[in-house]
């Protein structure tokens, strides 16, 4: 079958065609459920609903979080004080762009649940990304900064760590606290939970590696604490870069997953026994969701009822999709290929 093909990968086709075919039939399934619910139970209200639901969670894990963050950097604060630790210096810089980077969360969710559908009758989803950027550069800079000034006091020999009781009892108390709202942002899912979680995950990281290593600097190797803080922040800052390189492909156009591609095509063939071929299909981002472009070629004699009957199910059907934000399907009588003109 076409459809399954297309899912294959073409290089090494063999051992994975079984594990292409498996989950395209289960998108497949999901598929017809989804269509069936909408037919039945008002699906696009039901979208809706969930969107709506997710908005509100991201909401109070955005809050949450900042409150955290603020209680963590007063705690951090007084951890660099005592300590005097480059490494712990560098968790509480991190504490400092999580409390901006929680700000700015929290601005895009209010901006996006408090949208003025006159000005933007699309809703406003793409700012969500828009942060995630801006939360990038941030920490990315701001951790920069912070390895050139471990770099000096390597030069300089101003050295200085204590890994006291306070200060450990301060950051493994941290720790078990950002463990927690980790793993409740990675079970929502969304593009700003996921950046919340990811945070998370870098400050269990930094606070763990700037506890040992200040601890190795107090007891045995001085220098050990400017290089933990040289690793901490270059870890931060390269996951930063890496989650930017990641999400600006998805605002400026970038395909669509294969699979997805797939079940389009699959529904468009299956729709109707009037659509002769399809002229033209695309799915790309230009957000979290896809935007989905189709071309079915019907008979030219075909009533205009009849035609537009076909194209708003058609249009329907694939709206009802997960990963789909909007679908434009239209119809021509011949195939031609004149959408790239």
């Amino acid at each position: 079958m076409i459809v399954g093909v297309l899912a294959v990968n073409l290089e090494n086709p063999q051992p994975n065609y079984n594990e292409h075919q498996e989950r395209l039939q289960s998108f497949y399934r999901l598929d017809e459920q989804l269509y069936t619910d909408f037919l039945h139970e008002n699906a696009s209200k039901a979208t809706n609903d969930e969107a709506q639901r997710k908005q509100k969670i991201n909401s109070i894990l955005a809050r949450i979080t900042f409150t955290t963050n603020i209680i963590l950097l007063f705690a951090n604060g007084t951890a660099s004080l005592l300590s005097g630790s480059l490494s712990i210096i560098s968790t509480f810089l991190d504490s400092a762009v999580d409390c901006v980077s929680g700000v700015l969360i929290f601005i895009s969710t209010w901006a996006i649940n408090n949208t003025d559908t006159f000005n933007y009758p699309r809703g406003r989803a793409r700012l969500e990304l828009i942060i995630v950027l801006i939360c990038s550069v941030i920490m990315g800079v701001a951790n920069i900064m912070m390895i050139i000034q471990s770099i000096e006091s390597i030069v300089n020999e101003n050295i200085y760590p204590s890994a006291n009781i306070p200060t450990i009892c301060i950051l493994v108390t941290a720790c078990a606290i950002k463990v927690l709202l980790m793993i409740f942002c990675y079970k929502h899912g969304t593009p700003g939970a996921l950046t919340l979680a990811m945070d998370q995950r870098n400050d269990i990281i930094t606070s763990t590696v700037a506890l040992i290593s200040a601890f190795i600097g107090d007891k045995y190797w001085l220098y050990a604490d400017p290089i933990g803080a040289i690793c901490v922040c270059t870890y931060v800052a390269s996951s930063w870069f890496f989650n930017a390189i990641n999400n600006i492909p998805m605002l400026v156009g970038k395909r669509g997953d294969q699979e997805n591609l797939s079940r389009i095509i699959r529904i468009c063939t299956e729709h109707d026994e009037h659509i002769k071929c399809l002229d033209h299909v695309m799915v790309y981002h230009t957000g979290s969701l896809a935007t989905v472009e189709v071309h079915i070629v019907l008979d030219d004699d075909l009533p205009l009822k009849i035609t537009h009957d076909i194209i708003e199910s058609l249009t329907k059907k694939i709206s009802v999709l997960p990963f789909v934000e909007r679908a434009f399907v239209h119809g021509d009588y011949r195939c031609d290929g004149d959408w790239a003109a």
